[in-house]
Parts: structure tokens; C-alpha cells; sequence
């Protein structure tokens, strides 16, 4: 008669495969797309003109609400828009265009507005958020956040 009881290494053994493969099922589920850190879902609103942020150099507008504070610029001819608060603390940051880089005044972070808001040095961990922004004859509208709005548990709507 075979014994047919669990020994603790053999115990360990399963428990250590089955450990691996829920680990690696999102992973696979994952595999082929490329998902970014878009988060949709907020109405298409139309936050200024390209004639203006042409003559201006910069473009202050909320967006995906009130609370929100933007800023669009105008970088290698092309129109980036970027959230105003700091990913460390929730600071306002600011746009240098000589440098084309945004500045936490408070712990002096700074962020490269031609890298998509990659963080370039100081205390924040993270990229400042990018606002989706497309072109619609001379309106500029934004449609969407690339990346976590400080002070947010999730950019959707709820």
C-alpha cells in the first residue's frame, strides 16, 4: 500500500510552482499589447488655440477638472501639455523655456518637457503627467492623462 501522505518538501515544492505561475499570469495575459498609463475617460474639452500658445510660448488651462492646473508649450515645433503639480509633494511647478524644462520651486525637482515630463533631477520619483493634446485646426483639445495626477488614487472618472 503506497503511502499516500504530503511530506513538507514536497508541500513547499507545489506550493512554490503554484506561487509562479499566478505570479506570471499577468504577465502572459499582458504579452502583445503595449499598454501605456493612459487613462481616458474624461470628455474632449477644448483648452485654447495654437495662434495663442504660437505668440505666447506657453499656455495655462485645467484640465481633467478645475482642480487640475496645465500648462501646453511649445516644444520643437511641436504642442506638449503637462500637469502643474510637482509628483513629490503636489507643488506648483514651473515652465523655464530656456532650459524647456518645468521647476519645483519647493524641493527642486525638474522635468524635461521634450521627454514626455521625464524627471531629470531633485526628490520626485515619478514623471510629471502629460496631458493628451491633439490638433483640431486651431483648437487645441485634451483628451486624456499619461500618468497619475498628484494627489489622485486613479485619473478616472468615478
Amino acid at each position: 500500500m503506497k503511502d499516500e501522505s504530503t511530506t513538507r518538501r514536497g508541500f513547499l515544492k507545489g506550493m512554490a510552482g503554484m506561487t509562479a505561475a499566478v505570479a506570471a499570469t499577468p504577465a502572459l495575459m499582458a504579452s502583445g499589447t503595449q499598454k501605456k498609463d493612459n487613462f481616458y475617460g474624461y470628455d474632449e474639452k477644448v483648452v485654447g488655440l495654437v495662434s495663442r500658445i504660437k505668440s505666447a510660448g506657453s499656455l495655462d488651462f485645467n484640465y481633467p477638472d478645475n482642480d487640475s492646473p496645465c500648462k501646453a508649450v511649445m516644444v520643437n515645433g511641436q504642442i506638449k501639455a503637462y500637469s502643474l503639480l510637482c509628483t513629490h509633494k503636489g507643488c506648483p511647478i514651473v515652465y523655464n523655456a530656456s532650459k524647456r524644462a518645468f521647476r519645483c520651486p519647493c524641493h527642486f525637482s525638474e522635468f524635461d518637457a521634450e521627454l514626455d515630463g521625464q524627471m531629470i533631477i531633485g526628490q520626485a520619483t515619478e514623471n510629471i503627467p502629460e496631458i493628451l493634446v491633439r490638433i483640431d485646426g486651431d483648437k487645441i483639445i485634451a483628451y486624456g492623462v499619461n500618468g497619475l495626477i498628484y494627489g489622485r488614487e486613479s485619473n478616472l472618472k468615478g
